[in-house]
């Protein structure tokens, strides 16, 4: 008997080793796929022009003013320059974390801004709001309430709109609405704190 537990234990040793191997070597197969695919939702062409129209490359910025904002804004992803067809610096695209979580956790945007600061464009990388609630934030008619805004003033979800920057809150998905609009504050923040008013080509 104790030799059957004993060769059960072993067998069963010698399983969960291989499953372990096999889990290491896809994991390793597939990184890079998971790095490209991640990559993809924030460079490109097609990002660039959504972000910043009129922009054919969205291309790494300054490592060292990334890596510093990165240490003083901890929901701070990353930070592109925006280029024409002939290499002009036309606008950049600041990719955020909402500071304000949705229904269901961390909105991220890549919020495109022109070099006088006026919002240009908006991609979703990613969120997992409720679908046909909060996943509307992902509707041009709601994304454009911030297109061609001035980057001065933050963004306030008000229930009736009487200034410039507020925003109405989307029906029944208000965490949702306030979340999205926290991610585009925190974009604009960047903006006037490192970018606004600087020759950053």
């Amino acid at each position: 008997m104790k030799n059957e537990t004993l060769k059960l234990g072993l067998i069963l040793f010698i399983i969960s080793a291989v499953a372990a191997l096999l889990l290491a070597f896809t994991n390793d197969l597939t990184k890079d796929t998971i790095k490209k695919a991640t990559e993809a939702e924030s460079s490109g062409p097609e990002v660039a022009n959504i972000v910043v129209p009129g922009a054919a490359s969205i291309e790494t910025f300054d490592e060292g003013l990334v890596e510093r904002i990165k240490l003083e804004n901890e929901k701070f992803v990353d930070l592109r320059q925006c280029k024409d067809e002939n290499g002009k610096l036309i606008g950049y695209g600041i990719s955020t974390k909402s500071p304000v979580k949705g229904y269901a956790g961390d909105i991220e945007i890549i919020l495109g801004l022109s070099l006088d600061g006026k919002i240009t464009g908006i991609k979703i990388v990613s969120h997992g709001e409720t679908p046909g609630l909060g996943s509307n934030i992902e509707k041009a008619s709601f994304k454009n309430k911030f297109i061609g805004k001035n980057s001065t003033e933050q963004f306030t979800v008000a229930k009736v709109v009487n200034k410039e920057n507020d925003i109405e809150a989307i029906g029944g998905a208000t965490f949702s609405t306030k979340s999205f609009t926290s991610a585009v504050n925190n974009a604009i923040e960047i903006y006037n704190k490192y970018l606004a008013g600087g020759n950053h080509e």
